[in-house]
């Protein structure tokens, strides 16, 4: 009787540590597993991100995959005059496509001219929001009949370098304001901007392809005069930037 007792607890210490080995190597299996899964999944995730930011200039997307990876908010600045309203849009659907752990957005809007902007120093305080990213709409409209191109463009190279000197990895993009019937000497403004985004490797948003051309009486439906865009305009605007924004063949 004592070796059949004894031959019997023999047999349950051994069926014991076997089930334990074979537990402890099925638990040590899914944690080697595990964190390979959640690597390739995070890195799926990222490039889902990136096709949706296609569009945007390199260093913003590199920005943005930095961002990612550090788990924090790519941080979107939109600067301009109060004729901003489509940033109501654009910020939906980048929270929408992207997520808000993924985007933040900031927005700053002036009835003011270039000039007043750099003379009160707003430029520091764009510069505190620590934006990846600043989309500036540098208030040509205000300008118009004020300031002379010129001092236009000296203004926002102010802003810009300012706000790069706090910030040197933030990329900028350029856009005009909204176009009207036969701008005259303000569509001299907006070429000039083209051409300025152009000689300093700035991103330009033509927003402008977007609307009936200036000369067509039909664009006269899209603004209020002396007042700005109306729905149909802020329409035709959001739209323009919410299809750069969001890159849609990656929905």
């Amino acid at each position: 009787m004592k070796y059949f007792l004894t031959a019997v607890w023999g047999i349950v210490c051994v069926s014991v540590l076997a089930y334990g080995h074979i537990h402890w190597n099925q638990q040590t299996a899914v944690k080697a597993v595990q964190p390979v899964l959640t690597q390739e999944s995070n890195q799926i995730e990222g490039e889902l991100y990136l096709e949706l930011a296609a569009n945007w200039p390199d260093t913003a997307k590199q920005q943005l995959k930095l961002a990612l990876e550090a788990e924090k908010p790519f941080k979107i600045l939109f600067v301009g005059s109060t004729d901003m309203e489509w940033e109501k849009t654009v910020t939906q659907s980048l929270e929408d496509s992207f997520g808000r752990d993924k985007i933040s957005t900031a927005h700053y809007t002036y009835d003011q001219t270039t000039k007043d902007i750099v003379a009160e120093n707003k430029q520091l305080e764009f510069a505190a929001e620590k934006a990846q990213l600043v989309v500036i709409e540098p208030f040509l409209f205000n300008d118009n009949g004020k300031v002379k191109i010129d001092v236009t463009l000296a203004n926002v190279t102010k802003i810009i370098e300012d706000m790069k000197a706090a910030n040197p990895e933030t990329t900028f993009i350029l856009q005009p304001s909204y176009p009207i019937y036969l701008p005259n000497y303000y569509s001299v403004q907006v070429e000039a901007l083209k051409e300025f985004a152009g000689e300093n490797n700035l991103h330009y948003l033509d927003h402008w392809t977007a609307w009936p051309a200036t000369d067509n009486p039909e664009i006269k439906d899209y603004y209020v005069e002396n007042s700005g865009p109306n729905e149909k305009g802020y329409q035709v605007w959001a739209q323009f930037l919410v299809d750069y924004f969001v890159n849609k063949k990656a929905n």
